[in-house]
This record gives structure tokens, sequence and C-alpha cells, in this order.
């Protein structure tokens, strides 16, 4: 009971920082003018009045009125549904997630595809369990949706000689709704109490944190996700709340990814002709000093900019930059640095101009598609790095960098609805982390945030293949897919290898001799299966068997576990077994 009351008391604490946040941090009125300013100074007047509002409707959004241009669920089973209309699209920027239902609309009709699955029921009850929302009001210009969330489910693992009872439990609420065609707003809340496997349970115990949940303990968690979204016209949308972001094309990610918690986070995005650009604004916590309490945690902020260019009907180049800085330094509270609010500049001449220890990362992506259904991609993640010390080839430790190549196909060999999919990932040690100076108030300008990665799952030091495949017809999904990795984990307590990001790369043993899964090699190997049935499109709804393999290998052990889960739950997050 004591455990509950906690992590009722963080979230609730953790929703009013949201609001401070944004009223404080963030400068919104000088966001949302000096991107207008670059639209039509005409325009100013009407933006600069979106400063008044803005934060007042955010506050009552989540127990009032809400537009239409909300959050498309990310969660790759139901992704399933829509996801090769909008990856084939000759000019949709599908590298940057949550897709908005104003854009995603314009290619293909989530609507238009839930009643293609409707079925011709005769009782209300059935149709309310097959085919509506539980609430869909919509009175005037105003429109309310309210669905339940439900995760409940039960399973068994087998590993070496134990078995051990599999439980998922939770419950919560979603709300979404529109006012108008401009504004629109959504809340998701969900209290869980689940058993996992072994491995994951064990990351939790250490970590309190993961499965992209909030502060973890006694297998006791709470999430939730929340935005107010101002859809100025068809070229500005403003975006303020917590919650995910992904910029990717590939099932995992080394500039953001969906694997941490939600934060705090203010988006600004622009689609003119052939570019998308984005441009966010985030507070992440590093939650190792806080206990549990909210109020401990230590605050960093990031800003991180991405450009997507359709430089022609096949091919997307894209361009991403971040700078990571604490909000506490000694004791001056810093806050957010206002050099860093400007929406165009690039971050890493003004982080030299400022002459600060912030932690910047930058990098670039391409897609290319062939005969639009195959379609092949990548990223280049550069964290820190000299070109005559790679060319050396002596194992530099500050030659920190990722990449990333993955190709997938849509409809392969011409059967309709069936996607395979391929991708290498690997990162270089010590690559997200950063160094530390211990004081009362300092914290780790690393790109993680709640214990966790905020791009691969993994962290660092590591290679990594991985395939897939999925076939979806009318209802139905089904998805195998199977991960290898070579990691290498630390060798002893007092030095840092460069796999775990949260260890300072500071505590470094030394300064040669790096390579990538150096340490203790350990080997990773995930195999999954899942049948989903989709029991309910629009509250996202399905129910699922899962069947799963994972060996985890090393010099000092060799363990392996097979686990089966059977279930009804709703799509609201990826949740990553696989690690």
């Amino acid at each position: 009971m004591p455990q509950i009351t906690q992590i009722f008391t963080n979230s609730f604490s953790q929703i009013k920082f949201v609001i401070n946040f944004i009223l404080q941090a963030f400068s919104v009125n000088l966001i949302c003018v000096n991107l207008c300013n670059l639209w039509q100074k005409k325009h100013v007047a009407i933006y600069g009045y979106t400063k008044i509002i803005l934060p007042l409707v955010f506050i009552a959004s989540t127990f009032s009125g809400w537009a239409q241009n909300y959050n498309v669920t990310q969660q790759r089973t139901v992704e399933h549904l829509f996801i090769k209309s909008l990856d084939t699209s000759s000019n949709f920027h599908s590298g940057i997630k949550p897709f908005a239902n104003k854009e995603v609309n314009q290619v293909v009709s989530i609507d238009t595809l839930s009643s293609g699955l409707k079925y011709n029921v005769q009782s209300s009850l059935a149709n309310q369990i097959f085919n509506e929302n539980l609430v869909d009001a919509e009175k005037g210009n105003f429109k309310l949706l309210i669905n339940p969330l439900i995760n409940a489910g039960s399973g068994i693992e087998k590993i070496s000689n134990r078995t051990v009872t599999l439980s998922e439990i939770a419950f919560g609420l979603s709300l979404k709704s529109a006012y108008k065609t401009k504004w629109s707003g959504e809340f998701d809340f969900l209290a869980d109490n689940s058993q996992y496997p072994i491995h994951i349970d064990n990351l939790l115990k250490t970590q309190h944190a993961g499965q992209g949940y909030g502060y973890t303990k006694d297998q006791q968690a709470m999430y939730f996700q929340g935005n107010l979204t101002f859809t100025a016209d068809d070229v500005f949308t403003f975006q303020a709340g917590i919650g995910k972001n992904i910029i990717g094309e590939g099932y995992r990610s080394l500039f953001l990814s969906d694997y941490a918690n939600s934060y705090p986070y203010f988006k600004a995005t622009a689609t003119i002709w052939k570019l998308k650009y984005m441009a966010l604004y985030t507070n992440f916590q590093d939650i190792r000093f806080g206990k549990g309490n909210f109020s401990d945690f230590r605050h960093k902020f990031s800003t991180i900019h991405y450009l997507s260019l359709n430089a022609t009907k096949w091919l997307n180049i894209g361009f991403f930059e971040s700078i990571v800085f604490q909000a506490q330094e000694g004791n001056f509270y810093r806050g957010y640095e206002l050099s860093y609010l400007n929406p165009i500049i690039f971050l890493r001449p003004m982080e030299y101009h400022q002459g600060s220890a912030d932690n910047a990362l930058m990098g670039g992506s391409i897609k290319i598609k062939v005969k639009k259904k195959n379609i092949f991609y990548g990223q280049l993640l550069l964290d820190e790095f000299l070109l005559a010390e790679i060319r050396a080839n002596r194992g530099w430790w500050a030659n920190k960098y990722g990449y990333q190549f993955g190709v997938k196909a849509y409809d392969f060999v011409g059967i309709n609805g069936l996607k395979i999919q391929a991708e290498l990932n690997a990162v270089r040690p010590f690559t997200y982390s950063y160094f530390e100076n211990p004081s009362t108030m300092n914290t780790l300008q690393n790109y993680g945030h709640y214990n966790a990665p905020l791009a691969h799952p993994l962290g660092a030091n590591f290679n990594e293949v991985l395939g897939g495949i999925s076939f979806h017809k009318k209802r139905w999904i089904f998805e195998a897919m199977s991960t290898y990795a070579k990691v290498g984990l630390d060798s002893s307590v007092n030095f840092s290898i460069g796999q775990n990001i949260y260890q300072p790369y500071n505590e470094r043993e030394k300064e040669y001799g790096y390579k990538t899964g150096g340490g203790i090699n350990t080997t990773i190997l995930n195999n999954s299966f899942k049948v989903s049935y989709v029991l309910n499109p629009k509250m996202q709804t399905v129910i699922q068997l899962g069947i799963n393999n994972r060996t985890y290998q090393n010099k000092y052990g060799n363990e392996s576990s097979n686990w089966i889960t059977f279930g009804i739950k709703t799509a609201l997050i990826n949740q990553y077994f696989d690690i």
C-alpha cells in the first residue's frame, strides 16, 4: 500500500512538473513566434495570442475539451494495419513518430481502415465489443472519445530447472478529444502490477525502471502519456505534453527510440514542400539518487532537431542533432539554456560558442525505395571521433559512433500483407555516455532517461543483427522476430568498458585498445512468435498468444529460458523483451 501511494504521488508530481516545464522552461511564446516569423509576419499576432491560450488549455485539457490531430499509435502489432501505405508513400515522412492523425489521413484513412474491419452484428453489446469506442460523443464543435486500457494475461516461464508463473495485470483509461479543427488532446493512464520474465524482472529490481514504464518497485509501476496539440495550418503543428518520440525507419533507432519511460516535451513541426522539420525540447530525469521520490530526481534538458527531406519519390535523407545539458551546475540552477531554444540553428557551433560541457550528438539517415515496396534504410550516429585515430585503428576510446543498415519489403513475393525485415546495428564503446564530476547536485549528461538508454536498449559496445517476418489479413496478425547480439559487458567494478551508458567514460581503464564487443563477450539470442487477433480496432485491443525463447551466454554461464503468454491487451506502447 505505501508503494502504491508513492507511485501515485510521483505521478501527480510529474504532471505538475510537466505544467511548470512548459510554462517556465520551454518559453513557448518564444518558440512559437520564432517559427511563425519564418512563415509570414502577418500571422505573428495570431500565434502570439496562443502564448496565453496554450498553457491554460493544456492544464484543462486532461479534464475537458481537446482536435482530431491526435497521435496515431506507434505500437507495432496494430501498426501493421496501416504502416505499408505510409512507408511506401512518395511524400510521407515515416522517420518521425508518432504520426499525426492529420498527416496519416492524407495518405490512408484510419477510420476507413476501421470500417473495413467492422463486423456486421445485430447485438448492440457485440457491436460495442468488436467495433466501437466505449464513449464516442460529439456535440457541436466538441468531440470526446473514452476507452479502457486493459492488459490482462498469464503465462509460464521455464528456465533451467525452474518454472515461474508470469502475469500481466494493468488497467487504465484513455481520453481523446477535439475542439473544432485546430485543437486536440489526449491522455492515457495505466497502472501496472505484472510479473515479467526473469531477465526483465532482474532488470526492474536493479534499475527500478524498464519496459517503457515509470518508476518500478515490487512489480508495481505506472505509465501515463498525454498532450495538447495546436494545428495552426497545413504547415505548422505545436504539441506539448508527456510521452515518447521516435526518429528512424528501423526496428531499432540509434537517434531516439521509445524504449525509455515517457518524458515532458514541447514539439514544433513544420512540413513544407518535401521537407519536414522537427524541433523537440525535452526534460529527462536521472532517477538514481531519488529512491523513488520524484522531488529528488535530478533533471537534465535536451534540444533535438531532425530534418527530413524527400529528395525524390524513392529517396529520403535526414539530418539529426541533439544536445543534453543538466539543469543544475553546482549551486547554480541553470534551467533551460535560452540559446538552445532557437529551432533553426545548428547546436554544435552553439555549444562551442557557449564554451559548455554539454553532450552533443549528430547523425544522418537515408531511406531508399526500390519499386516502391522494397526499402533500404540506414543511420549513422556520431558522438565524438577523430578521423586520424580511426585511420590509425588503435581502438581509441573516444571514437564513439554507431551505424545501422536495414531492409524491409512489403507484399513480399507478391503475397499481400506479408512483410520481411532484416537489420544490422553496431555501436562503439562509450557512445552516448558522458563524464561525471561528483558533486551534491550533479547529474549525468548521458543520453539516457529513467535509468534507460534513449536510443538502442543495449546501450553501447555491441553488434546486433535481427530479422523479422509478419503477415496480416483482416483482424489477424502474425509476427516472428529473431535478434542476435554480441555485447561487451564490464569486466571490472572499478572500470567501465563502455557498454553501460550510465557509467561515466572518465572511469575507463586505458586510452587505447577498445573494440566493439570487448570486455566480457556476451551473446544474447532472442526468438519470438506472436499471434494476435484485433478484438476492437478503435479501442486497439488485441487478444494475443506469445511464444518466446532467450539464450544468454558468456564465460561465466549459459542460461536459456522459454516462456509462453496469453491474454488481452491494449496496443498502447511497445515493450522490448529482446534485450
